[in-house]
């Protein structure tokens, strides 16, 4: 992608700063590089301001930063240009949220990892790239054109760099090549360097609130247990004769619930330490969803007489299939006690039916205050509790359940009206795999 070099185009209207660039050796660029893009505390996004401006200033005139987003989209994330209106026009054709003016070339560049090299340029090779009727216009005449990937020593392309010269009449060069393969190289380094450190905050920083609420809901059970442990041996040696039946029944089941509260919370923190530390490859088997849903309800059926919520199922004999028994039972488990527990004591329906195209769904709907439309797009992700009413929690549940059902090759959603209810439905292939 490189076409023989042009020797100069002199642009109108504009300061040349041709003078400039001759006087500057290749280790006057590389110096200004290094100073520019030294700073070590810098956020990701501001970073990126950071390279357009210093490939801007070393290269000229401007510099458009494209990265490469994890869907395999791009994103013009940085643009810089010394004058303000230009970098007006510059955001305004190239920073579309689709199809901006360079989309179409830099995608072949990134494709190819493979360099645009065009000392001689006008406006309609980069519209020629476009797959729209009418492509964005710029009012800027670039007259020389470099595009550049960003390619990390691993060989992975993180985008690429566009650089355009308009107030210079010199064109670029294979000196100005070579340099600006310099740049991208040391540029994607950096890149890198600063998302690693970014992901590594921001994994520190969720620990942290991790720590910080798993100790607070560990410790509200604990403050009870030891509570009714204090009483109880303070009666004992004070006043043995109260300690009747009738007076420990109560306390005995209070201390019972405090001891299911710390095994439920227990049980969360080892599912998320399998998830997050030994991987989600599921265990498959042949099994009968109808019976395992039918296990776990009778085991909180405790729970579901104290709600005071009746509960119908709706299912045949039974569902076979090949999945994860345990998650499976995990998915049953807690879409369920959620149920019960937020349900306010009015009915329950639980379903498990065959679907079209090798596919069951099991659905829990439940009566209680329901969830808002904004609550309900994150109610999936760590941390996060449907309603703040309620038993309090680690916020992890709904998430795990989510993790786990995507194990299986299936899918979880929500349908909810305020006031009304909620339904959970899981949606499962018939016989998961392991691809």
């Amino acid at each position: 992608m490189v076409d023989a070099p042009d020797n100069t185009v002199p642009p109108s209207g504009l300061e040349d700063h041709s003078e400039e660039l001759s006087e500057r050796s290749e280790a006057d660029v590389q110096v200004r590089f290094y100073q520019a893009m030294a700073a070590t505390d810098v956020a990701y996004e501001d970073l990126l301001d950071r390279l357009a401006r210093a490939v801007a200033d070393v290269i000229f005139d401007l510099c458009v930063v494209y990265l490469l987003e994890g869907d395999g989209t791009l994103r013009c994330a940085a643009a810089y240009h010394p004058h303000r209106e230009t970098l007006s026009s510059l955001h305004e054709a190239f920073a579309r949220p689709q199809n901006g003016l360079g989309d179409g070339l830099v995608h072949q560049v990134i494709q190819r990892q493979e360099l645009y090299f065009r000392p001689r340029f006008n406006l309609s090779v980069l519209q020629a790239y476009s797959d729209q009727s009418d492509p964005p216009d710029l009012d800027i005449p670039i007259h020389s054109l470099i595009v550049v990937p960003l390619v990390t020593t691993d060989g992975r392309c993180l985008g690429a760099l566009l650089m355009g010269r308009q107030s210079t009449s010199l064109a670029y060069d294979k000196r100005d090549l070579a340099l600006t393969q310099w740049i991208a190289s040391h540029a994607a380094m950096k890149l890198e360097t600063a998302r690693l450190y970014s992901d590594l905050q921001a994994a520190v920083a969720e620990r942290d609130t991790f720590i910080s609420i798993a100790s607070h809901e560990l410790r509200t059970p604990l403050s009870t247990l030891k509570l009714h442990a204090q009483m109880l041996q303070r009666i004992a040696h004070q006043t043995p004769e109260k300690l009747t039946l009738e007076y420990l029944l109560p306390k005995l089941a209070s201390i019972e619930r405090g001891v299911d509260r710390l095994d439920g919370l227990i049980d969360q923190l080892l599912n998320v330490h399998r998830i997050m530390d030994d991987g989600l490859t599921p265990d498959l088997t042949s099994c009968d969803l109808i019976a395992i849903t039918r296990t776990a309800i009778q085991r909180l059926s405790f729970e579901l007489e104290r709600s005071g919520s009746t509960l119908t199922i709706t299912a045949g004999s039974s569902l076979q299939g090949t999945w994860d028994r345990c998650r499976l039972d995990h998915i049953v488990t807690n879409l369920v006690s959620n149920a019960i527990k937020y349900g306010r004591g009015n009915p329950i329906e639980v379903g498990c039916v065959p679907e079209a195209g090798q596919q069951v769904r099991l659905y829990v709907t439940d009566g209680g205050a329901g969830i808002s439309p904004d609550a309900q797009p994150r109610i999936f992700e760590r941390f996060e509790r449907a309603t703040d009413s309620g038993p309090a929690g680690l916020g992890l549940g709904l998430w795990i359940v989510r993790e786990y059902v995507e194990s299986l090759g299936g899918s979880i959603s929500v349908t909810s009206t305020p006031g009304q209810g909620s339904t959970f439905t899981v949606t499962l292939p018939r016989h998961a795999s392991l691809d």
